[in-house]
């Protein structure tokens, strides 16, 4: 159980140092604004803070291949295995659609703990946000370590 926990813990971002948009990509505003917000919560292991983010069904797809849903993420935040130094976010693509975004690229970071912990890690991702009633939310996320250093 604690290893299935510390590997979902390499799924998520505390604050990013730096954010990063290649060439050409845009990053809506409001959406760029609620990616800062759920880093200052999941630095802070604020759960109500995470979940003004992400939305009630948001759902993430594990290195593990388990696939969680917002409240079990949220229970690995408050164990605090999420910790991060030299976190760099870059932005790939940002596909934008009406009510649905997809945002994509890779962060590179220094977890503390878990896998990969004291290595430089690069993590692709694939983020889906959805226009909800409370604003966009993040409804899913993919993300996987693809390299250690």
């Amino acid at each position: 159980m604690l290893r299935k926990i510390v590997l979902l813990a390499a799924l998520f971002v505390a604050a990013p140092v730096s954010a990063q948009l290649a060439p050409g990509v845009h990053m809506p505003s409001e959406i760029g604004a609620a990616y800062g917000r759920l880093g200052k919560a999941m630095m802070a292991h604020d759960a109500e803070g995470v979940r003004t983010v992400w939305a009630e069904d948001f759902v993430v797809n594990a290195p593990n291949n388990a696939v969680l849903g917002r409240e079990e993420v949220i229970a690995v935040m408050e164990r605090d295995f999420l910790d991060y130094k030299d976190f760099h976010k870059h932005i790939t693509f940002v596909g934008e659609k009406p009510e649905v975004t997809v945002v994509m690229g890779y962060d590179t970071m220094i977890p503390l703990k878990g896998p990969g912990a004291g290595k430089q890690v690069m993590r692709p991702f694939t983020d889906v946000w959805a226009r909800r009633s409370a604003g966009w939310q993040l409804i899913a996320r993919q993300a996987t370590i693809a390299e250690a250093r």
